[in-house]
């Protein structure tokens, strides 16, 4: 009788093994239905989120093309003032010059 009770006791808990197995079967065929779409889905927002850091990283070449034209009309610009502030100097000390009387050794005063 004692094997009999330790056959049974072993055939009921293969019996409950083998219902989670089947359970578990089902659950990974169910999820394996689904897996080809999430893989399409998977690659189409590979795909969106490539072209987005592309589309960034040609607006941030656009942006840096464009200060960088910008620096270099400020930088015209800067060197025309000092050019026009340096032609103003000299004017001015050129008429100043011509102005004033020059001494030197050969002018007495």
């Amino acid at each position: 009788m004692e094997d009999i009770a330790s056959l049974e006791a072993i055939r009921d808990s293969l019996a409950k093994e083998l219902v989670q197995m089947i359970e578990q079967c089902e659950k990974l065929q169910a999820e394996a239905v689904v897996l080809p779409g999430i893989r399409a889905e998977l690659e189409a927002l590979r795909r969106r989120h490539y072209a987005a850091l592309e589309l960034m990283g040609e607006r941030d070449e656009e942006e840096l093309r464009a200060d960088i034209v910008d620096l270099k009309e400020m930088y015209r610009e800067q060197v025309n003032l000092l050019v026009n502030q340096f032609r103003k100097q000299v004017q001015q000390q050129a008429t100043s010059d011509k102005s004033t009387p020059h001494s030197g050794p050969y002018n007495s005063g």
